[in-house]
């Protein structure tokens, strides 16, 4: 099973981001029912105990609810892939808090450490072959993205299934944030 580690984004902020869905004819957009930020990333997990091992770790984890708050879009560039559309979030002291807590949990469980920096987004979708200047305009017209706060109560454990078109993403299991 390949597993992450994510905030379901809820409503309306998910709407919002919906919203912007074909106001940029060259990106393959994500449906909105798979927009999440990612904590931490897991990858292929086969072995039953280990799963009870990050399960146990996240179950012992606790944090404070916080707001999100959408920032700027930006694009992530990947070599011999299509570059990632996404919509930043601000990086708030609870959100980085959990994150780590996240981490030092998955640690704890066995996993090895994150090697990534930590960049809060929500994908949006992916394109092939950007026009440069559409994008760049694109991007100086979403920014900053004007959204209320979203209270975030909870994270989760998530399966992913590749998918034809769009990953499948099910929540495994929810973890409650203290009011």
């Amino acid at each position: 099973m390949r597993l992450f580690i994510a905030l379901g984004i809820p409503h309306p902020l998910s709407e919002l981001l919906n919203g912007l869905r074909g106001s940029l004819s060259e990106v393959n957009w994500m449906p909105p029912e798979t927009y999440h930020l990612t904590l931490r990333f897991i990858g292929e997990v086969t072995d039953r105990h280990l799963m009870e091992d990050i399960h146990y770790a996240l179950s012992t984890i606790h944090a404070p609810a916080f707001d999100l708050f959408p920032d700027a879009p930006g694009l992530f560039e990947r070599p011999a892939s299509p570059a990632v559309l996404w919509m930043g979030v601000a990086r708030n002291d609870s959100l980085l808090h959990l994150q780590r807590k996240i981490d030092t949990a998955m640690r704890r469980a066995g996993l090895a450490e994150r090697r990534r920096r930590f960049v809060p987004h929500i994908t949006l979708g992916t394109i092939a072959h950007p026009d440069p200047s559409r994008l760049a305009s694109w991007l100086q017209r979403q920014a900053p993205f004007n959204s209320s706060p979203t209270r975030i109560r909870n994270f989760s454990l998530y399966s992913s299934l590749r998918g034809k078109e769009a990953p499948t993403y099910e929540v495994l299991e929810d973890y409650s944030l203290s009011p």
